[in-house]
């Protein structure tokens, strides 16, 4: 491992500095390298940092420890993607604390496009079912499944995206040697051959209620949006949310009974903004100003506004329709109940695009596109 990665390691494993002292550090200095370098009084002069930080910069205790975390790295077959890799994923990059190394198995992409999913630990059957039907629908349009592989909502999402092939991540409160939950073993092996399993603490960090957290920012900033599947009013999972929106990015949730534990975190996001979610349509719609979205699985819809020859020729309604059936097919009463539009007049407009070559009806009975 050479000498710029091991500085990298060893600032990153500095404690009692927070990450956002650490970002403007590397503004100052540039690199790792200078911080080790620089003496007291230059350190001092950055108007940033305490005497305690100081001094756990100028310890040896941290330089000479940081050998035992490159072994152990190396022992477990552990990747370190610091904060100037390519494959450092962009998004999180721009978060005003980005971890300054992940510590990863599998495979990052840098310019992924991203939705993570979240959601309450005890997750009821709805919520279980709904989490894995989305995430899966969502993955099968190139769209990463990000979640922190925790037990209920968590789980459900990473094995929708698996149940299609799909990639995921798992963002974990904990080194990558631990598994947590334990029961998911299986799935973290899963996740790290058809995504990532990745961490800002290094090897033998146990999981500890102050790192989830911290750990939510990472989830919520690799994503372009979050997904609140099910949360009381104290889940954790609304701390992913805010921490969402602080960092620019889309809250949606799925609304729940209203006499549920496990809807009341989520209904109340609904009640302050966030987007109601009933299909993965409502997520769809939102992505296509994304340049990274996968336009060949599903229509930027943007286009179709400005496609003339749509502009001209076809009614409110027909464009309804179109914009509904660019995402997915689906049969008359599914678009009926989606568009409110009432029965006979659904019928005509879907007889008239038919008569223009937009759209076709499959032989078992759904509507699909055709342009």
């Amino acid at each position: 491992m050479n000498l710029d990665l091991k500085e990298w390691i060893w600032f990153a494993n500095l404690r009692g500095i927070i990450t956002r002292k650490k970002a403007e550090l590397l503004r100052i200095f540039d690199s790792p390298a200078e911080i080790y370098k620089a003496d007291a009084v230059e350190l001092a002069k950055t108007g940033v940092l305490s005497r305690d930080n100081i001094t756990a910069i100028l310890s040896k205790e941290y330089r000479e420890s940081v050998d035992r975390t490159i072994e152990e790295i190396h022992k477990k077959h552990i990747d370190v993607i610091t904060l100037n890799s390519s494959n450092y994923p962009e998004s999180l990059k721009n978060i005003c604390d980005p971890p300054i190394c992940l510590y990863v198995k599998g495979k990052l992409i840098a310019d992924e496009l991203a939705i993570g999913v979240v959601g309450s630990r005890r997750a009821s059957g709805y919520g279980i079912s709904l989490a894995k039907k989305i995430s899966s629908e969502l993955a099968q349009y190139n769209i990463c499944i990000v979640s922190g592989m925790a037990r209920g909502i968590d789980t459900a999402a990473h094995l929708g995206a698996l149940s299609v092939k799909g990639r995921t991540i798992a963002v974990l409160g904990c080194g990558l040697d631990v598994v947590y939950p334990p029961e998911n073993k299986r799935l973290m092996e899963n996740i790290i051959e058809n995504g990532a399993v990745i961490s800002e603490y290094p090897p033998g960090v146990e999981p500890s209620p102050h790192h989830f957290p911290v750990r939510n920012r990472i989830v919520s900033g690799m994503s372009v949006g979050v997904l609140v599947v099910e949360a009381g009013e104290k889940s954790g999972s609304l701390i992913t949310a805010h921490l969402a929106l602080e960092q620019g990015r889309d809250v949606y949730a799925l609304p729940g009974n209203v006499i549920s534990i496990n809807s009341k975190g989520t209904n109340k996001l609904i009640q302050d903004g966030a987007k109601l979610v009933t299909s993965v349509q409502d997520i769809l719609e939102e992505l296509h100003w994304y340049k990274c979205f996968d336009t060949k699985n599903v229509l930027d819809l943007s286009s179709y506004r400005s496609n003339k020859k749509i502009n001209d020729e076809l009614g409110t309604e027909e464009k309804d329709v179109i914009g509904l059936l660019s995402v997915e097919s689906l049969q008359i009463d599914e678009i009926q109940k989606k568009l409110s539009i009432e029965m006979p007049l659904l019928h005509s407009i879907l007889l008239s695009l038919e008569m223009k070559g937009l759209i076709k009806r499959e032989p078992g009975g759904k509507y699909r596109i055709e342009i």
